[in-house]
């Protein structure tokens, strides 16, 4: 699973987009649960993976490709994943805490894609979007954490990940062998079919 890869991608995404520079904030990936926000001193993103389920599109074709042997191999097709972070901002007065979800928000708006800090794990552009209301309340996810119900939001990341059993594929053609037989004075004799009958012929009849 190339959860380190993404959230890597996630990371970096965010922090060029707040933008929040390592100097001046963080991004967490930690449960906020109970007391977890007092120990926040700096403006935080906080991203909490919550739920991965099979998305609603299709599988994606990975074409073959040389292993580190040097083999050729190919995956099976890459099979497509949500992934659900619950989005919180900490580390300042409610003011701060607000202008920073905000500015997330934005970011999540004019970047549906992300493309940059992947690797193969990951197959093809990572679809980044919100949430439908419906099929999320927050309130029960914080009431899950045993936190105080805070303004957040859920991101959904969609993309397609490899399953990691390459197969090999078969070798290619290296030699074309080409056999001639003599020719002999007896003529070629062939069977043909007329209706339910069996017939002889010599070539060139």
């Amino acid at each position: 699973m190339p959860l380190p890869v993404l959230e890597s991608a996630l990371k970096t995404w965010l922090r060029d987009q707040l933008p929040l520079p390592d100097d001046s904030g963080d991004v967490s990936f930690d449960a906020p649960e109970g007391t977890w926000g007092t120990s926040v001193t700096r403006p935080t993103v906080n991203l909490f993976l919550f739920d991965i389920a099979r998305a609603a599109t299709q599988p994606v074709a990975v074409g073959p490709y040389r292993d580190a042997a040097g083999v050729i191999v190919r995956e099976k097709p890459a099979q497509p994943l949500a992934f659900s972070y619950l989005l919180s901002t900490w580390g300042g007065g409610t003011r701060e805490e607000h202008q920073l979800l905000g500015d997330a928000v934005k970011a999540v708006l004019r970047t549906p894609t992300l493309q940059a800090g992947l690797d193969g794990e990951i197959v093809g552009p990572v679809h980044i979007s919100l949430a439908e209301p419906e099929k999320v309340r927050s309130r029960d996810l914080w009431a899950g954490l045993g936190g105080r119900l805070r303004p957040s939001l859920v991101l959904v990341v969609t993309t397609a990940v490899t399953l990691d059993r390459p197969e090999r594929v078969a070798p290619p053609v290296q030699r074309v062998g080409v056999s001639v037989a003599p020719e002999t004075a007896e003529p070629t004799r062939r069977f043909v079919w007329f209706g339910g009958n069996r017939q002889r012929v010599r070539s060139g009849d």
